[in-house]
C-alpha cells in the first residue's frame, strides 16, 4: 500500500522571506516544498480548474533569469493540454496507481 498523506505544514522559515511546505506521509517520508515549487503547482492548478475548456496542462523545471531575492528555479509551462491529460491517464493505468487504491 503506498504512504498516505497524514499533514501538511506551510511556515515562512525563521530568517527567510518565503514559504515552506512540509508534506508528511504515514512511513516517516516527508517531502520539502519551496514557496516556487508550490506557486507552480497553484498555478497548474488554477490554469487547469477555472478555464471553461482546458483540461491539462504541464510544467518543467526551468532556470530563468528573475527578479532578486526569489528563486532561479521555476515551473514553467513546456507542454500540451494532449500531453498532460495522456501522462495523468497511463499514471492512472499503472499498477499501484491512485485509481486502484481504495479511498
Amino acid at each position: 500500500m503506498p504512504p498516505r498523506l497524514v499533514k501538511v505544514v506551510a511556515a515562512i522559515p525563521t530568517g527567510h522571506r518565503h514559504l515552506r511546505i512540509i508534506l508528511f506521509f504515514d512511513d516517516g517520508t516527508q517531502i520539502l516544498l519551496t514557496e516556487a515549487l508550490a506557486a507552480g503547482i497553484a498555478r497548474a492548478y488554477i490554469d487547469v480548474v477555472a478555464h471553461p475548456t482546458r483540461r491539462g496542462v504541464v510544467l518543467c523545471v526551468k532556470e530563468v533569469e528573475g527578479k532578486p531575492g526569489y528563486a532561479k528555479t521555476q515551473l514553467v509551462e513546456c507542454g500540451g493540454e494532449e500531453e498532460a491529460v495522456a501522462e495523468v491517464d497511463a499514471a492512472l493505468q499503472s499498477p499501484g496507481s491512485a485509481k486502484s487504491q481504495p479511498p
